[in-house]
Parts: structure tokens; sequence; C-alpha cells
């Protein structure tokens, strides 16, 4: 088994890492598939992408300690949910890992980063000025991974597209450490949302996890 990770976000959600390092058959057979799931993974060619879909899966099954039918779903904006389990839901994968994160009562997101990422090319297309001041020059990577990760998150928590990294999302300050909260805010059609993180760095992997606080509406 290659769980890695498996921690509560507060009391409010509970979120989980797979290094994935088995076979397709040790997944397939820890998972109960519609005949729509079947048929598209069978049409994933990519033996890696395939590999990757049946870990996420398996490790959002694993999460929710079932051992029944788990009917995972897309909406329009191809936002993840449960259509037979009353959870919110989130995945996310990256080069060797998969992650899940589940709450019942919050909206919640999660992002797992390759940490050599060379992320550092495109911080102006995702980052305001203000957060490139914020950030500085030292631990740029680190700072840069856990920026785009959070906004990730928040992207993810939202679900809904025509969303601007840069201009409609902000994070505010924090002291880089291994690990620790961040809080973050998101500006879109005339309300802010706030949003509670949390990050982690290592040398494998760079997660970020977070759940939706509070939305206010703004007078125009």
């Amino acid at each position: 088994m290659a769980l890695v990770l498996k921690e509560n976000l507060l009391n409010y959600a509970r979120y989980a890492v797979w290094k994935i390092e088995e076979e397709p058959d040790f997944y397939r057979t820890g998972l109960i598939l519609s005949e729509w799931e079947t048929n598209y993974l069978n049409n994933i060619t990519h033996p890696k992408r395939q590999l990757t879909w049946l870990a996420s899966r398996y490790l959002l099954k694993l999460l929710m300690d079932t051992d029944v039918f788990v009917e995972l779903l897309f909406d329009e904006h191809g936002k993840p949910f449960l259509a037979n389990f009353d959870l919110h839901v989130s995945l996310s994968h990256s080069s060797g890992y998969a992650a899940a994160i589940i709450s019942n009562n919050y909206e919640v997101g999660i992002d797992v980063e390759e940490p050599h990422r060379k992320i550092e090319i495109i911080k102006t297309k995702f980052l305001s000025g203000i957060e490139l001041k914020n950030i500085g020059d030292e631990n740029l990577r680190e700072n840069l991974l856990i920026y785009w990760s959070a906004k990730e998150v928040m992207y993810k928590i939202y679900g809904k597209r025509k969303l601007e990294f840069k201009d409609d999302m902000y994070i505010k300050p924090f002291l880089l450490k291994q690990r620790g909260d961040i809080d973050g805010m998101l500006m879109k059609n005339g309300s802010v949302a706030d949003y509670h993180l949390h990050y982690l760095l290592n040398k494998d992997f760079t997660l970020v996890v977070g759940a939706e606080k509070e939305v206010s509406i703004i007078n125009i």
C-alpha cells in the first residue's frame, strides 16, 4: 500500500495522498465501475493517464472508507461530485501521485504538484503585481508553487469557468515554512469569498488543500 499522507483539515474535511506504484489490476480489483466508466477507461489510450485515473478513484474510495459503488460524476463546468453520497469532493494528480479531499459540509479543493516544476516562467500570468512583491526572490520556486496550487484549489472550489488567476484571486502574505496555513480571497461578480488554505512542502510533492469560509456581497 502506498498511502503516504492522510490528515484532517481542521474539523471539516479529510484528505489523502497516494504514491502511484502499483499495476492497474491492483486498483481495478478495489473498484466497482459503472458501464460508462469502464468504457471511458478502455478509451484512455495512454497507460500513465489510465493508471492515474484508476489510482485517483481508488484513493477516493479509500478515503471514504466504503466498499460500495461510488458514482463520481462531473457537472457542466467539469467539477466533480458524488451522485450517491452527500459529500463534497475534489481530486488532483501529478507525476506519480494522486490526491483527494472530502467534506460533509463545505466545498473543498486539493492540488498536488511536482516540486521541480518550472513555474517561474509563468509567474506573471497567475500573480498580481502586489503578490509578486510580497513573494520576493528568496525561495522563489517554493513560494510560486504554493501560490499556484492555492489558486488552483480556490478555482476548484469556485467550480465555474471564466475565472482569472491573476485578477480574480488574491493570496494574503505568509511566512514560508514546511507547512502552514494561508488565507485567500476570490473577487468575482460582485461578491468576495474567503478561503482557508493549508499547504505542505516536501521533496516529493507540494500540496495545498482548502475550503471556502465565507461569501459576502459587495454593494455597488
